[in-house]
């Protein structure tokens, strides 16, 4: 039986099987090399417990049997038993032997993608994960998990997806503990891995309507209403600063149609305003270091930011404006904030995303003149002015 023949249904293991299942592993196995991963880790577990409870059952039996007695003298130790010391070695031998090919098998069966998988690209930034899908298009999606919004990433069930990883700073890595898969994320290197996530149950569907999606972990997306889906944590496991722990992701899983579907959504974005835009780029990329309510972090607020005088360490000032939000962002070590670490890395954005930034900042002014730049004049302001208010 190879590991793609592997029932990955929690209903159909039994009591036993899920009893063990859930105090090892928590939540079923997502892929069907997750499967592979758990029955090897089970088989170890009961391979070291019956080797354990039998070589102490032979401690205690010859602890009893050959203990000293009084008035009795002790037999003479034999000095060599070479028929015991062969199967003493051969035999837990064989056993290794058998680990080693079942583990090494299970291991290129993670590292090895079918040819006919789809590849994506995932980037690991101090304290964020992005992922490019193969329309260039990224995920403008979040929900919140802990502390902060994290991005949500849809992925097609039952479809093969290779992910190839790089990091833009420091060591990260991709833990997915649903997939039983942690892989490093290193800068100037690519890694991969790949999956193929199982169907949704069907316990969880998206909202069909924006009542529905409030308080949902899923957003309504007209194109996915009544689409069932099933959520899988990424985490960061290698410490790579202040804000590791909060370093997530999801991996949504829908139906191939519905993937696909979503693929259309997102490659032309136009319904978002670039203030829209901005708010999510700073969600997905910035939040982990720039609030936008005044509180010191490890970047610069950006409340009120705008077209305020800005002091660097070098001894130099500068207004920020345009220009100067735009550099910020292109070239973070060029003008490092007076207070502040030169720790920003660099975080490719396109035209579009830069303009939404900026529109953003602007937006968080308390200089009504610097929001009216940007934002839609309210409908009584629209009325005083004799426009016809939208309806």
């Amino acid at each position: 039986m190879t590991v793609h023949e592997h029932t990955t249904n929690p209903a159909a293991l039994t009591l036993a099987e899920g009893f063990f299942h859930r105090m090892f592993f928590q939540r079923a196995p997502g892929t069907a090399n997750a499967v592979a991963t758990d029955d090897m880790y089970m088989w170890l577990w009961w391979f070291c417990l019956a080797w354990f409870v039998f070589l102490m059952g032979l401690l205690g039996f010859f602890v009893i049997r050959y203990r000293r007695r009084p008035g009795k003298i002790a037999q003479t130790s034999t000095s060599h038993n070479t028929p015991l010391e062969i199967a003493w070695t051969v035999i837990p031998t064989l056993f290794l032997v058998y680990i080693f090919f079942k583990g090494f098998w299970g291991y290129m069966d993670k590292v090895v993608s079918p040819g006919h998988a789809i590849e994506m690209n995932i980037t690991g930034v101090k304290w964020n994960w992005s992922l490019q899908y193969p329309n260039g298009a990224e995920s403008t999606y979040t929900t919140r998990l802990g502390a902060k919004e994290i991005p949500v990433f849809y992925m097609p069930a039952e479809t093969p997806i290779r992910l190839r990883m790089i990091s833009q700073d420091v060591m990260h890595a991709l833990w997915v503990p649903d997939f039983r898969i942690k892989q490093d994320v290193l800068p100037n290197r690519y890694t991969t891995f790949w999956f193929q996530a199982n169907a949704p149950s069907g316990d969880k569907v998206h909202p069909m309507n924006d009542l529905e999606a409030k308080g949902s972990k899923a957003p309504f997306i007209a194109e996915l209403a009544g689409v069932p889906y099933e959520d899988h944590i990424i985490y960061c496991a290698e410490y790579c600063g202040d804000e590791h722990s909060e370093m997530a992701a999801v991996i949504r899983v829908v139906s191939d149609d519905a993937f696909a579907r979503w693929l259309d959504v997102i490659a032309n974005p136009t319904d978002k305003s670039p203030v829209e835009l901005g708010e999510i780029v700073w969600k997905l990329k910035c939040a982990s270091c720039h609030s936008i309510d005044g509180s010191r972090n490890t970047g610069p607020t950006w409340k009120n930011i705008f077209n305020t005088n800005r002091r660097f360490t070098d001894g130099s000032s500068a207004v920020a404006d345009e220009e100067y939000i735009r550099n910020s962002i292109l070239y973070p070590a060029r003008q490092v904030v007076e207070g502040y670490p030169n720790n920003m890395p660099l975080i490719p954005l396109r035209e579009r995303q830069l303009e939404g930034v900026i529109a953003f900042i602007k937006s968080l002014s308390d200089d009504p003149l610097v929001r009216a730049s940007v934002l839609a004049p309210p409908a009584e302001q629209k009325k005083e002015e004799g426009q016809d208010a939208p309806q």
